[in-house]
């Protein structure tokens, strides 16, 4: 009786075994009822793309984040509304119908072409401020640098298409409507390595534009701004016809092209080419001749990135020229000097500058770290605190109840926040523990005191939470070997030993909380000499910021159930095995 009391437990428990064993089916309705719920942060904001706002309300402007879609504010910047949610997130260009401010045309697929962009989907636009958005068309640019509409007819719109950014496309180029979008005509095109990065219309005479052309290409090794592709060009018939302008003007090859007419006084232009000798042109004769105003580092700061320029609305020998910083000059471009010398700080990296022309003290700001506001030509700055935007490369929790999250953001360090707090959870909820671009923060399961966190090229630093003592346990070279660290380098607890694991072209492993390392592996890349030429990657201007690092470990992954088994995969192809700890 025993006996076979036992055996129909061992077969209830097999049965159950098997059952357990079987995939597990998800109806949508258990959790169709979870709503998602923002718990920030707000309080670095993130990188901003684009923006605009109503010349004749300055109260009124718009946003454009590289990974969180629009946002408007009625209120200067008090309180922000989203109201781009159901759309394409990566935003290139926002430009307002000023005469019809209701209207809002928003190019997708960011314009700043780092190596962590998003692509877009053509353009959209909004008739009713923002309550919704109508699609139309251009699906296949994947970038938009710029929006410019036609001053005497709402219906005729220009898009600048710099297109992917990873790949050559025939999609590129400049193109325009005449029926508010209904149908586009593709009237600039060079090549399918070459997308339009600058466009202008004479305020007093539409029909005269200036389009500049880039040559661009990203892989995940090398970064060229700058080819054969490289022009800049004039239509005197609304786009029916170009004609090259190279004359007077630095040698080929170009890269990133901008033109802008000054607000001020429409005879007045203003041109910034990339090139071996970064340019920046002024006319006063809307075009006709060109004269060099500058050609120092005040107008060669990473091109690729800010090569753009925003003239004064009122002044017509006032120009701003954005950049790590935001640089300003007085006499049309032959200087530049900081405007904020007395003060007022704001986040590095500026993409974007709008001048009030009836106020043009009054500026606002984009940046890699969200949007600021000055009332005294840039003298001193406030921060829009309240701008949710913030790009995370990776999202940790930890055993908590309730739980915090951690993680790494674009350009704003790193952070930890509660998953929920009385109250809600606010800006003054979440701490800063680490700098730079901001990666993995993971706590130690094993000692809830000890926290690690990265920033970019694989920078590794272990945090005491309770006397914060801050300290580099990165993995150093013992042999005088190159190590090659990726921009998003893994950081891994062991998911069976809870030890530590990062990698460079090799892997490594601590039992001890980072203070050594053992190298458990060869080079476990290809190794590609052509694909480690990162001092001479960038194009015209050399841009080596370890973004393009290649023949690198990306992903790490142990065994759950034997510590002796590890997974490795690189950034060039490669899946590696050891069964036995390396």
């Amino acid at each position: 009786m025993k006996r076979t009391f036992l055996l129909a437990i061992l077969a209830v428990a097999i049965t159950l075994a098997g059952i357990s064993q079987k995939p597990v089916k998800i109806d949508k309705n258990t959790f169709g009822q979870l709503r998602a719920r923002s718990i920030g942060p707000a309080v670095m904001s993130g990188r901003v793309a684009a923006l605009d706002a109503v010349n004749s309300d300055s109260r009124i402007f718009y946003v454009g984040a590289a990974g969180g879609g629009i946002w408007k504010t009625t209120n200067r910047g008090t309180t922000f509304k989203p109201v781009f949610d159901k759309e394409i997130q990566a935003i290139g260009a926002i430009t307002i119908d000023q005469k019809h401010p209701d209207t809002v045309w928003a190019g997708t697929g960011e314009p700043w072409t780092r190596n962590s962009t998003s692509i877009g989907k053509g353009v959209y636009v909004t008739y009713n401020s923002g309550t919704d958005w109508k699609y139309k068309g251009l699906d296949s640019t994947e970038r938009i640098a710029r929006i410019v509409i036609n001053p005497e007819n709402p219906d005729i719109v220009y898009v600048a298409a710099l297109g992917p950014l990873w790949s050559a496309s025939p999609d590129r180029g400049l193109y325009k409507t005449e029926d508010g979008g209904k149908t586009w005509q593709k009237i600039l095109f060079v090549d399918e390595n070459t997308g339009c990065s600058g466009i202008a219309l004479d305020p007093e005479n539409p029909d005269l534009i200036y389009a500049g052309m880039w040559d661009f290409r990203r892989t995940g090794w090398s970064f060229r701004s700058g080819g054969p592709g490289g022009s800049f060009f004039r239509s005197e018939d609304g786009g029916k016809t170009w004609t090259s302008i190279e004359k007077g003007l630095t040698s080929k090859p170009w890269g990133r092209v901008y033109v802008d007419f000054s607000p001020a006084d429409p005879n007045v232009v203003y041109l910034l080419i990339e090139a071996k000798e970064t340019s920046l042109y002024r006319s006063a004769d809307k075009g006709k001749t060109w004269k060099l105003a500058n050609n120092t580092n005040d107008v060669n700061e990473r091109p690729f990135y800010f090569g753009f320029f925003v003239p004064d609305p009122v002044d017509t020998n006032r120009i701003y020229k954005p950049g790590f910083r935001l640089q300003m000059s007085e006499d049309g471009g032959k200087k530049f000097m900081s405007p904020s010398v007395t003060g007022g700080n704001f986040h590095s990296d500026v993409h974007g500058v709008w001048i009030d022309p009836n106020n043009n003290q009054l500026i606002y700001l984009s940046t890699d770290g969200g949007v600021y506001i000055s009332v005294d030509q840039a003298k001193t700055w406030s921060f829009c605190r309240n701008l949710p935007v913030s790009q995370f490369y990776h999202v940790n929790v930890d055993n908590d109840k309730p739980y915090h999250v951690f993680g790494g953001l674009q350009d704003n360090g790193s952070w930890i926040g509660p998953s929920k707090a009385a109250g809600g959870v606010t800006n003054a909820s979440w701490k800063n523990v680490g700098w730079g671009d901001g990666f993995n923060v993971i706590r130690d399961p094993k000692n809830d005191n000890i926290m690690y966190w990265q920033w970019q090229g694989g920078k590794l630093r272990r945090l005491f939470v309770d006397t914060q003592e801050n300290k580099d346990v990165m993995p150093y070279s013992e042999d005088g070997t190159k190590l090659r660290w990726n921009w998003n380098s893994p950081l891994v607890l062991g998911a069976n030993s809870k030890d530590l694991y990062t990698g460079s072209q090799f892997l490594y492993r601590s039992s001890d909380n980072g203070n050594s390392w053992q190298k458990l592996s060869p080079d476990l890349t290809t190794n590609d000499p052509e694909k480690q030429k990162q001092e001479q990657t960038g194009g015209l201007t050399i841009d080596n910021s370890t973004a393009e690092n290649h023949c690198t470990i990306y992903t790490i992954g142990e065994s759950p159930l034997n510590d002796n088994i590890i997974w490795v995969g690189t950034d060039d192809g490669n899946l590696q095995l050891t069964k036995d700890k390396g």
